[in-house]
């Protein structure tokens, strides 16, 4: 009887040892990698959430590293969904790990942004950050058009849409626009679009590029109430203006130094602040950067001095030394901050995309428009 006892527990032991052997769903053993990158196909986006669900409930997370990779392992051989985002720049796809079969690794390869945010971009004389959207691949495929909506920054209504402070900045180091598909292409100009706050509610990031008409400031609360109500914006040099309502005229944020648009230097050679920035250049991109500093000379002249701001609530990402109203000394350069359930992106220099190949200016600025994309999100 005993006998017959033991022989019977054998038996279901190795069953049950059997059973465990090839039930791939309990064995853990299996990972899930890939690459996130921009909507062109090319560009890694880093620090981007990595999210693995099964059934609608999260399973597994992690971030893309420097190179946009990720891996998710210790992983069932089971059906998931995929979710990746840096803000509201997206996408999502199945995976069946039941479909390895010699691999333990589902390889994703490239995954790029497939769901992007609602953009305006408002025009301006000496910085087309539209330039950069296009080319990281914001673009219709067939048709070449943008996926962002491109605003008239010189048409205020019934002011004289030619007339601008063009201050000290020369005209010939006007930025000039070198593709026909980034002309304005909505029907409003700036003055309709900033005097309506249903009209920019439309939007997820609003840019404001440096040369655009500067007459519309005394509606800038309306900007500052789209950001407080979820709403990113970024805006460079001269659209400083802008920025006026909500720094509170510099008592909160940051201060612009008067006189205003002093600013000197052309080129200097700034420290980013950020060590991620700083290898997603050199890793992806072959740019030199000696002792964390990188060579910014996309200045104009007569550019708008930062000469404050508040670090417990504001980030610098760029400092270095700069010539400005007969002054020599360093200054941050770059900065983001959080309003309300929104927030900013203000950099003292802009792109002038005046050549086929992205300069280091515009890929730090490449790189700043999806943290802008992100900061609501790293926020919570």
């Amino acid at each position: 009887m005993k006998k017959t006892f033991f022989l019977l527990l054998a038996l279901v032991l190795i069953v049950s040892c059997s059973k465990d052997k090839s039930d791939d769903s309990a064995s853990g053993d299996y990972s899930i990698s890939g690459k996130f990158v921009t909507p062109n196909g090319i560009d890694p986006v880093s620090k981007a959430s990595v999210k693995l669900y099964k059934d609608g409930t999260l399973v597994n997370e992690t971030i893309t590293d420097s190179e946009g990779n990720f891996i998710l392992e210790n992983l069932s051989k089971d059906s998931y969904e995929l979710s990746i985002s840096k803000g509201q720049f997206r996408t999502s796809t199945s995976v069946n790990l039941s479909d390895l079969i010699d691999t333990f690794t589902f390889n994703l390869d490239n995954l790029p942004i497939d769901q992007l945010p609602s953009i305006a971009v408002v025009t301006g004389s000496y910085d087309h950050i539209e330039e950069v959207l296009y080319n990281i691949g914001l673009v219709d495929p067939t048709t070449g058009e943008p996926l962002f909506d491109i605003i008239d920054g010189h048409d205020v209504m019934d002011r004289n849409p030619n007339h601008t402070d063009h201050g000290h900045h020369q005209n010939t180091s006007i930025a000039n626009r070198t593709n026909p598909m980034l002309e304005p292409n909505v029907d409003f100009g700036f003055g309709d679009f900033i005097q309506d706050p249903d009209l920019l509610d439309n939007y997820d990031i609003i840019f404001l590029n440096c040369g655009l008409n500067e007459s519309m400031a005394e509606f800038s609360n309306n900007l500052t109430n789209f950001i407080n109500n979820g709403g990113l914006m970024y805006a460079t040099d001269w659209a400083y203006k802008y920025l006026n309502d909500i720094t509170a005229d510099g008592t909160q944020y940051m201060s612009f130094y008067d006189p205003y648009k002093s600013g000197d230097s052309l080129s200097t050679d700034a420290q980013i602040l950020n060590q991620d920035l700083i290898d997603w250049l050199s890793l992806n991109y072959n740019i030199n950067i000696p002792n964390a500093t990188v060579t910014i000379d996309e200045f104009l002249s007569g550019w708008q001095v930062v000469d404050t701001y508040d670090s417990a609530t504001v980030l610098p990402w760029l400092y270095g030394p700069v010539e400005y109203d007969g002054i020599s000394e360093d200054k941050h350069l770059a900065y983001t901050f959080l309003h309300g359930d929104g927030g900013v992106l203000y950099s003292s220099f802009h792109t002038e995309n005046n050549t086929s190949d992205a300069t280091t200016v515009e890929r730090l600025m490449q790189y700043m428009v999806f943290e802008l994309a992100d900061m609501k999100i790293t926020a919570e």
